[in-house]
């Protein structure tokens, strides 16, 4: 079981269909202190369905790591907490910001904000159950529940008893009247000072901020402010922006060898390709390396197409090593 400190100054959000195990362990080549989520996965999925898409990894390469539940049952929840807890996982986050149709379905995501009772006798059952952090992933509120007042109250509530201490802030509202997933990413206007505000009126929590944020200088100015970022598509979009976290953010001195990279990947790949895994779920995490550099489009499409046809991964990483500089 991993005992170390972690921190969650710095984070990579959990991204449905993205964050799986294999970009994980990516992620974990570039940076070690960075805290790594898996995607959502709700309670009925774990218990239920097959998980190993979800929740297998190696803890000696993968840790800090959360994983991300669902779902608004209690003994369901319960359970999951004690599965993620045998599998090593650091930290249990309950999502009470995910602002999709199949959340507001099930009553889970954002709706849990119009429930707090309800999510805060989760997050007891959980602390009484489990010894490791929680924390939840919220949004500023819903489109009919969005001032300030109700998020204070909301998080008062919650963090009674101090069983969580760590809220993970989406500094927009999530609209539940129409807009879907992808819009409601965007169309809802940040709002920064409504976290700030909840920092500075709840010392006591971990308040982190996620949504907007670009790239390290930005991380760096909302961290005079508050205790710790969590960035998304910009990480997926350009992954080597985690190259520079461990010194930049936590000043750990941190040098990334491209060759003990590569070296990394092509081992990993090669051991899952021997059980049969296609070799693009791992690589297609890998391609946004090209992210800024000319042609970046055509290099994605090169490599896309040579590991449909691939024969030998090590004339494949040959060639991306020719490629890839950084």
């Amino acid at each position: 079981m991993y005992k170390k400190k972690y921190s969650n100054k710095f984070s990579v959000a959990p991204m449905l269909n993205y964050t799986d195990q294999y970009c994980r362990y990516f992620y974990r080549q570039l940076t070690k202190k960075t805290l790594l989520y898996t995607e959502m996965i709700t309670s009925q999925e774990l218990l239920y369905k097959n998980p190993d898409n979800y929740i297998r990894y190696t803890s000696n390469n993968q840790n800090p790591i959360a994983i991300q539940l669902a779902g608004n049952n209690i003994n369901e929840l319960t359970k999951c907490a004690m599965i993620a807890y045998s599998l090593g996982f650091n930290e249990i986050n309950l999502n009470a910001g995910c602002p999709s149709k199949k959340a507001q379905l099930g009553g889970f995501g954002a709706c849990l904000m119009l429930n707090p009772i309800l999510l805060f006798n989760i997050i007891r059952a959980i602390y009484n159950t489990v010894p490791i952090p929680i924390s939840i992933k919220i949004r500023l509120g819903t489109h009919n529940k969005n001032n300030y007042q109700h998020l204070y109250n909301f998080i008062k509530l919650v963090s009674k008893k101090n069983y969580c201490k760590r809220f993970i802030i989406h500094a927009r509202i999530a609209n539940l009247n129409g807009l879907n997933t992808k819009k409601n990413r965007c169309i809802p206007p940040l709002n920064y000072k409504y976290v700030y505000k909840i920092k500075k009126d709840f010392p006591n929590l971990k308040i982190i901020l996620n949504g907007g944020i670009q790239n390290l200088q930005e991380a760096q100015k909302h961290l005079k402010i508050i205790d710790g970022v969590m960035l998304g598509r910009a990480i997926y979009k350009n992954p080597l922006m985690l190259c520079a976290v461990d010194q930049k953010i936590f000043s750990v001195h941190s040098i990334i060898n491209k060759k003990i990279l590569l070296d990394n990947m092509q081992k990993y790949i090669h051991y899952h390709s021997l059980k049969n895994i296609p070799i693009i779920y791992i690589f297609r995490h890998m391609l946004n390396i090209f992210y800024g550099k000319p042609q970046s489009k055509k290099l994605k499409q090169y490599f896309i197409h040579k590991i449909k046809n691939y024969t030998d991964i090590t004339i494949l990483f040959q060639k991306l090593s020719k490629k890839f500089n950084f």
